[in-house]
């Protein structure tokens, strides 16, 4: 991840999505009947999870009065939600039980009358983020901001500066990355050789760019945003088959949008050594362990290129509670833990345009 410098923060950790911003409405649909009174608490839910985001839910009530209508309307029980016209649900795309009665949701807590509010968050942002208003969720805004990620260092932002040769090179090297294949300096040089650039100036400006950086001794790659070729406690599997390692947690989930591929991340919770499992499938949804896991976005004061310190705050926690128990114990650091939704959908707005789609 790049341009973590020293700066103050914008805003203190618990002010992410402030009353400054304006809510994002998102349209809602709960679908019940009048012989369940189960979707009272889903209204509730949808209202709760909105407010935490920044997002104002425009709810649309559906009463489905008969058979027929739950038929028609593919009434899976009391409640069903609908984000985008998509149920909160992931599980119910081949589902085509519809029928009047009281919904049950199998969530990794057990049976529930309620969806998991996991669910309900992740579906919220999911619609804000394709909306095409040009606008983030205020927290995922607050969360860039935290670690200090600017607009020019976000999806083709990032790679805007450099040349046509200089970008084609710069894409070769991410997919050299992902495909768990590190180019050695020799691979480098054939490589600029084809592009029609000069390997020593495209490598410094790259650096400058902070995109690439590489061992002055061996000359061998150990950064390309978001790849690291040493391990940084972020392993990263690629479609079920080379495993990679993340520079960061934000820049791990980011792989996923960057190459279109689905991800299985596993790193620690530095503070309890407890593992934090997610895997995310790019429109399809996330899932992750534990349920209550968070990524502490945040920023430190380091010199330099990014890689050299400032990466190394970006982490995974079990709880909210270690998060900030771990910031309390490092006061240097300034910045606030955000759920797994969030740090997906930041991953999204760094990397996902980073390359172009074959």
């Amino acid at each position: 991840m790049s341009d973590r410098g020293c700066r103050e923060p914008a805003q203190d950790a618990g002010s992410a999505g402030s009353a400054a911003t304006a809510p994002t409405p998102v349209p809602v649909e709960i679908l019940y009947f009048d012989g369940c009174p189960n979707h009272h608490s889903a209204i509730a839910l949808v209202e709760r999870v909105g407010r935490e985001l920044g997002i104002e839910p425009e709810l649309q009530l559906i009463n489905v009065p008969d058979h027929e209508a739950a038929q028609k309307l593919r009434f899976l029980g009391s409640p069903t939600i609908r984000v985008g016209g998509r149920d909160v649900d992931p599980h119910t795309e081949e589902r085509r039980d519809y029928a009047l009665s009281c919904r049950v949701f199998r969530t990794e807590k057990g049976v529930a009358g309620q969806p998991a509010e996991s669910w309900v968050l992740a579906a919220l942002l999911r619609e804000t983020s394709s909306s095409g208003t040009g606008s983030l969720v205020p927290a995922v805004e607050g969360a860039l901001e935290a670690a200090a990620i600017p607009t020019v260092r976000r999806g083709s932002e990032r790679s805007k500066r450099l040349s046509h040769a200089e970008r084609a090179m710069y894409e070769w090297i991410l997919r050299m990355f992902a495909a768990g294949t590190p180019p050695t300096p020799a691979a480098l040089a054939r490589a600029a050789a084809a592009f029609g650039v000069d390997i020593q100036q495209a490598l410094t400006t790259l650096a400058a760019e902070d995109l690439v950086h590489r061992d002055a001794a061996t000359g061998s790659i150990l950064v390309a945003y978001p790849f690291s070729a040493t391990p940084r406690g972020h392993s990263v599997r690629i479609d079920d088959k080379q495993w990679v390692e993340a520079m960061c947690a934000i820049d791990a989930l980011g792989i996923a949008p960057m190459l279109g591929l689905p991800i299985e991340v596993v790193s620690h919770d530095p503070l309890s050594g407890g593992e934090v499992w997610v895997r995310l499938q790019p429109g399809e949804g996330a899932w992750w362990e534990p349920s209550e896991a968070v990524v502490l976005s945040r920023s430190a004061c380091c010199d330099g290129p990014s890689f050299r310190g400032c990466c190394d705050v970006l982490n995974f926690f079990e709880t909210p509670e270690n998060a900030e128990r771990y910031q309390h114990d490092h006061p240097e650091i300034t910045g606030h833990p955000i759920s797994i939704p969030e740090a997906v959908e930041a991953g999204q707005v760094v990397f996902g345009n980073v390359l172009k789609r074959e």
